[in-house]
């Protein structure tokens, strides 16, 4: 059983470059070094499990503070893995300064036999801030012939501006009790993917639109999109048929969100 620990500060120097001021950590989490933009000030930065799986009895804790006007995209390198004979649960606190940006595009969790894995995410944004924060769920190993054979997963996101809640997302699948197979619930289409915008600007109907219109655009994949009620963002929902099919999805609709809140297209992810 795994105690993790990842606290991350970020602030932005005096050229207007992000930069990670503290870090604290605490085996297995681990991250890489700052990797900035070409184009732009922001940076990319990897956060990693040492342990190479997340493992029944782990109990991970991600603390991640943006500073005024900070950019920063969160990625992992690599699929997060579950493995069975016990509760894991990761949790992620994030919070924001006046005019930062977060974008969490993490790879896919792919659960193995006998699973059980508890995610949540709670972010606090400052005025101006703004988020993107993605979300990708395999079958299980599907090459091995494991599907849906994890007992539980289990992820749930709580947003707020300033304290005050817009978004409160859950969602558990337990294969157990009800295959996500059937028609009505995932059916053939078994991988899942989600994207949250999170932005007090005036014109989320008109981004859920945009991203609409590039779903019904991809093979293998169907979804959609909607403005949040609270006013305060967007949420994507997609199933895709196979795992490049996710990825193709999350970073078209990841590309169309970071244009239409930022202004540019979506970084390349090195894997």
């Amino acid at each position: 059983m795994n105690d993790g620990l990842l606290a991350l500060r970020f602030r932005t120097d005096k050229y207007g470059r992000t930069r990670l001021v503290e870090r604290r950590q605490r085996y297995p989490m681990t991250t890489t070094g700052v990797l900035p933009f070409e184009s732009e000030s922001g940076a990319l930065i990897y956060t990693q499990n040492a342990a190479g799986s997340v493992f029944g009895g782990d109990r991970l804790r991600t603390d991640l503070h943006l500073e005024d006007d900070v950019s920063v995209c969160i990625s992992t390198p690599s699929a997060t893995r579950i493995q069975g004979n016990g509760l894991a649960a990761q949790t992620t606190h994030i919070k924001l300064g006046r005019g930062a940006f977060i974008e969490s595009i993490p790879d896919m969790i792919i659960a193995h036999p006998k699973a059980v894995y508890r995610q949540e995410t709670h972010i606090d944004l400052a005025e101006g801030a703004e988020a993107i924060l993605g979300e990708s769920i395999a079958p299980g190993r599907v090459a091995r012939g494991e599907e849906y054979v994890y007992d539980a997963v289990s992820l749930r996101l709580e947003a707020s501006f300033n304290g005050q809640p817009v978004l409160v997302d859950a969602s558990t699948f337990r294969p157990g009790e009800a295959s996500p197979a059937l028609i009505g619930a995932l059916g053939q289409a078994g991988y899942i993917g989600s994207l949250v915008i999170l932005s007090q600007k005036n014109d989320q109907e008109e981004l859920a639109t945009k991203i609409n219109a590039r779903l019904g655009e991809l093979k293998m994949v169907y979804g959609g999109a909607a403005a949040l009620a609270s006013g305060c963002g967007a949420i994507v929902r997609f199933l895709a048929d196979d795992a490049p099919a996710l990825r193709n999805a999350m970073q078209s609709v990841w590309a169309i969100a970071r244009h239409h809140v930022r202004g540019r297209p979506a970084p390349t992810l090195r894997k």
